[in-house]
């Protein structure tokens, strides 16, 4: 059970019900994935945001309008973070009674890299829940903690499959590339409150200022995100994923259209509409907001791929 791999299954799997039990332990993994990283995200997105993109009086009004929904992402992180080691036992147990067998628990937590993972994980997300439970508008230091929070996936990915320096590098990149992607989606979730005060006659110069951040920060993040992507896909595959036969392959080229995708409305909203606020401002603004939504719902199919592929083995 030294490899984050071991016991996996193949694609199949995801698409059919056990016979005794509601969902398939591999579907239940899947799940406790999404919800995972997209929970990290929302802190994460949401602790850039207040604390590097928007100035104090609109970090403020803001953080009072999503604080409700930022604190039920730090319980969701926290949960999701701790069922992880009894879901993970039951897929490679074969079964959900593994999840709650003592033993095998026991020798997951303890003994494999999983177990390490997952105890970094949960310390992590118990520390970012507290600490935006408390506080929604998160301060710097807990924008540190999110980004730890989110870039621990990368302690459970298929970076375990290397050895030695060639691991430490996977297991890097591919933190670097979740805390570009998470920046990006992350503060794509708020903006739109950040738009709808761009008229407000005492906020609308900070919302001016918070859009302008984000636009010069969303370049680098865009720009990380393609990099370390492409890094990846060399590090796990050696080639480009054009094998329509692999399961892991098909979803891998879903994921780059949708990312594609993605990036093409983020180069509309900053190089066209964005210009024109000033000129054409409703229209402008309503093109933004559109954008914005779509890039979002791309965002959460992108999550989605990712929680079902990084189960898979690359070679199948």
């Amino acid at each position: 059970m030294a490899c984050a791999l071991k016991g996996r299954p193949h694609l199949p799997r995801f698409l059919r019900v056990h016979r005794k039990s509601v969902i398939a332990p591999e579907t239940g993994l899947a799940l406790c994935r999404l919800l995972f990283s997209a929970a990290a995200i929302v802190l994460y997105g949401a602790g850039c945001f207040f604390a590097f993109l928007a100035p104090l009086r609109l970090g403020r009004e803001i953080s009072a309008a999503a604080g409700a929904g930022i604190r039920i992402a730090g319980v969701v992180s926290f949960a999701a973070s701790l069922s992880w080691l009894p879901v993970e036992a039951a897929v490679i147990g074969g079964g959900w009674p593994s999840a709650i067998d003592g033993p095998t628990l026991s020798a997951l937590a303890f003994h494999t890299m999983i177990g390490t993972a997952w105890m970094v994980r949960v310390g992590l997300a118990l520390l970012a829940a507290a600490l935006f439970i408390a506080r929604p508008r998160a301060g710097r230091g807990q924008a540190m903690i999110a980004a730890a929070l989110l870039a621990s996936l990368a302690l459970s990915g298929h970076a375990e499959m290397n050895e030695g320096a060639r691991r430490t590098l996977h297991i890097l990149n591919d933190g670097l590339h979740l805390l570009a992607g998470g920046f990006w989606l992350g503060s794509l979730i708020m903006l739109p409150a950040c738009l709808a005060r761009l008229r407000d006659p005492v906020l609308g110069g900070e919302a001016r200022t918070a859009l302008r951040r984000f636009s010069q920060a969303g370049h680098v993040a865009v720009a990380l995100v393609i990099a370390t992507g492409i890094v990846n896909s060399a590090l796990i595959l050696g080639r480009w994923p054009d094998d329509p036969s692999s399961p892991y392959q098909s979803l891998l080229d879903v994921k780059i259209i949708l990312v594609l995708a993605m990036t093409g409305l983020a180069v509309l909203n900053r190089y066209y509409f964005v210009p024109r606020l000033k000129t054409w401002h409703e229209r402008a603004v309503a093109g933004i907001r559109t954008g914005t939504l779509v890039e979002i719902a791309l965002g959460a199919g992108v999550l989605a791929l990712v929680a079902v592929f990084g189960l898979i083995d690359p070679s199948g």
